[in-house]
């Protein structure tokens, strides 16, 4: 079993600009003591992301950022072998280190985090951007925390371990932490069942029947003295934008307005000297729609919809 022990409970509430649900914060305790990477899913602006740095600001550890691109490989997470260089000093009669490879391997985010065996959050986010190879190359090294560097020649393995403290197999040491791992996914593509088998799962939903807990997200996340803005315009906002997510869910939008545009929007309205009580969700302007709206076609079945409304 992995060492939980330099791990305090989570509990959702304890970060600057970030509110987590109680059910969440379970399921994040859960995958830490099983040692268990966490899948986290959700519609985009429901904070996926911010998960990661709300664990790693709560429990007061590090937070590693990897950001998958679709020509990522999982080696790219775990270490890098710079050819390219070793070929340059390879023209250099005088360089001798280009006899060899280990000089010109270094270990990647993942590769540092297993090694060090530190507490850490490590987010590996937007998975699904990546070929299916991807998460498949990252069953193991996700099951066990160690990994092989299959650029490194095994008769240079102690050589490798001599001068950069890691040799060809890469583990962490005895009785070290195993980081917490969250990766996102946007579902792009679906991904692999046994890479699935593996992980715990999390969907964040925008809590739209918990209003209290929308007021106090855009509460933590404002610029401006709370006592500029007042209770009064956050909880009308909150009660506007539930209602807008109810027409956009009939009209079948591709983007539905989630935390993100609501923190936005509470900005945009102190900022107009606006009452969120004046903003009539049957005629949105333009600038409501600007800031709430991310997608033409959302944008037209909205106005759309307006119109119809205000020809009755």
């Amino acid at each position: 079993m992995p060492d939980t022990a330099p791990y305090a409970e989570f509990t959702g509430t304890r970060a600057a600009h970030y509110v987590a649900a109680p059910h969440t914060a379970t399921i994040v305790n859960l995958a830490i003591r099983l040692g268990r990477p966490l899948l986290v899913e959700g519609e985009a602006g429901c904070g996926k992301t911010r998960l990661a740095s709300a664990i790693a600001e709560e429990l007061g550890i590090g937070l590693t950022v990897m950001t998958v691109k679709s020509t990522s490989q999982a080696k790219d997470l775990l270490y890098r072998f710079d050819a390219l260089r070793r070929l340059q000093d390879a023209q250099d009669p005088a360089n001798t280190a280009a006899r060899q490879v280990h000089p010109y391997i270094d270990l990647e985010p993942l590769g540092h985090a297993i090694r060090e065996g530190q507490p850490r959050v490590v987010l590996i986010d937007e998975v699904d951007k990546a070929d299916i190879d991807f998460p498949n190359d990252l069953l193991d090294v996700l099951d066990r925390f160690e990994f092989d560097i299959e650029d490194l020649p095994r008769a240079e393995d102690e050589a490798c371990a001599a001068a950069r403290g890691f040799g060809r197999h890469v583990k962490g040491p005895e009785g070290g932490a195993r980081p917490i791992v969250l990766i996102t996914s946007n579902r792009e593509k679906q991904l692999p069942e046994p890479f699935l088998r593996r992980c715990l799962y999390v969907q964040l939903d925008f809590p739209a029947d918990n209003p209290a807990m929308l007021a106090d997200i855009v509460r933590r996340n404002l610029d401006a003295r709370l006592e500029q803005i007042g209770d009064e315009l956050i909880t009308g906002a909150v009660e506007r934008l539930c209602r807008i997510r109810e027409r956009g869910r009939e009209l079948g939008m591709q983007k539905l307005p989630a935390t993100s545009e609501l923190v936005d929007w509470v900005r945009v309205l102190h900022w107009q000297g606006r009452k969120a009580e004046a903003v009539s969700v049957d005629a949105l302007d333009a600038v409501d729609q600007a800031v709430l709206f991310k997608v033409r076609q959302d944008i037209e079945r909205y106005r759309a919809r307006t119109d119809d409304e205000a020809r009755r």
